[in-house]
Order: C-alpha cells, then structure tokens, then sequence
C-alpha cells in the first residue's frame, strides 16, 4: 500500500506539474490565461503523470549519459502521447489536439517540436528534479503517504467518473470545424448560454468549444432550475 502510494504521489505531482506548463505554453501561445486544459475537471493531466513515472524508474540509469537520456526521453513521451490521443479518439470520437500545422508530425498526433522539448523536460527530470522530489516525500512518514494518497487517489478516481460520464452526454459537432478556425465564434455562443449548466458542464465548454448539449440534458437541467425556482416561492 505504501509503495503504491508513494509512487502514485509522484504520478500526481507531475500530473499537476504538467497540468500548469499547459497553462503557461497556452497562456503564451493565444496571449490569453486560460485553465481549462486536460480530460479531467480538476488541476492535473495524467498524460504528463504517465509519461514521467515511467522516464524516473526506467531511465533513470541512464542519467549520467545526457544525450542517451534525452533521446529515450523523447522516445518515451512520443509514444505516451500518441497512444494517448489514439486510445481517447477511439472512446470519444474526437481528436483531443492535433499537431497537423506543426512540421515534422505523425498524423498529428505527436510533432518534432513538442518531441524536443519532451526530450529536454524528461532529462531536467529524471536527472534533477526527481531526486529533489523523492527526498521530499521521503520526509513524511508512511502513515502521511498512504493517508494523503488515498484521498487524491480518490479525487482522481471520482472526477474521472464525473469527466467521463458527462463528457459521453455531450453531442459532438466537429465536422464543420475541421477545414477552418471558428473558435471565438463558438465560444461567444457557448459563453452566452453557460448559465443553462453546471459547473461541470461549463469546464468542459470551456476546454472545447466545439460541443453541443444532449437536447435530453438541456431538457433536465432546465426542469431542475423549475423545480428550484418554484420550490423557492412556496417557501
């Protein structure tokens, strides 16, 4: 149980690691704060979690060799996030990002560019911030690591649930989208209706903008805020 979760702790960290390079690249990139990037509703993206449990315990043997570290780094991480986007593609219907514009890229799935740069945060990971990460973690007893990781591990698990369940009543509208950018067209559209949903609904607006509700969940959620309203005046 301990080892589990000291290991899962890890994956957790670099999971929200991973979650907040997204922000600042994207952040960056469209000149616009943004914090809805990743499957999941909460702060974390366990592609990058993945990805780096697995370069700190097999390739850590390979720190001392800079260049060897960097190529099987960015071997690693490819492949990671290929398989990733083909695995969510086939569940979902819907290609999570796409790197067609970028050169060098593999049925946009994977790129040149984010291969380098995968290659170089592997390196600075599994040689030095690893390290610095387990000696960390090394000062909480056992019973703090099972006790904390439970309760993400648990997190992670519920809003993997809730993710997946919403985002499989969502109605999927892309092909119109796929030979030009109608982005902020779809989001001034999105953004007026918001209030109409959740705030699950509304993180998952937010991270695509291309989605249209289920009509058979607009139709509850509108009966629910009825019920509400009414329920309220008889008060």
């Amino acid at each position: 149980m301990y080892k589990f979760m000291f290991l899962f702790l890890q994956f957790f960290f670099y999971s929200v690691l991973g979650f907040i390079i997204e922000i600042i690249s994207c952040t960056l990139v469209t000149k616009k704060i943004t914090f809805s990037r990743g499957y999941l509703l909460g702060p974390y993206i366990p592609i990058f979690g993945f990805g780096a449990i697995i370069m700190v315990n097999f390739l850590d043997k390979y720190k001392d060799d800079l260049l060897i570290l960097f190529i099987l780094s960015m071997i690693v991480c490819c492949l990671v996030e290929y398989f990733t986007s083909l695995l969510l593609e086939k569940i979902f219907k819907l290609r999570w990002w796409d790197y067609s514009h970028e050169s060098f890229n593999v049925n946009g799935r994977i790129c040149l560019k984010n291969g380098v740069l995968f290659g170089l945060g592997g390196l600075v990971i599994t040689k030095y911030f690893n390290p610095l990460l387990l000696m960390f973690l090394n000062a909480f007893s056992m019973k703090t690591i099972i006790i904390v990781g439970s309760i993400l591990f648990g997190i992670i698990i519920l809003d993997t649930i809730i993710s997946t369940f919403t985002i499989s009543k969502l109605k999927i509208n892309t092909k119109k989208y796929l030979n030009k950018d109608a982005t902020s067209v779809v989001k001034l559209q999105v953004a007026q209706s918001l209030d109409k949903y959740s705030i699950f609904y509304k993180r998952i607006f937010h991270a695509f903008p291309h989605i249209k509700l289920n009509t058979n969940i607009v139709k509850l959620r509108e009966f629910m805020d009825e019920f509400r309203k009414n329920n309220i005046k008889n008060k």
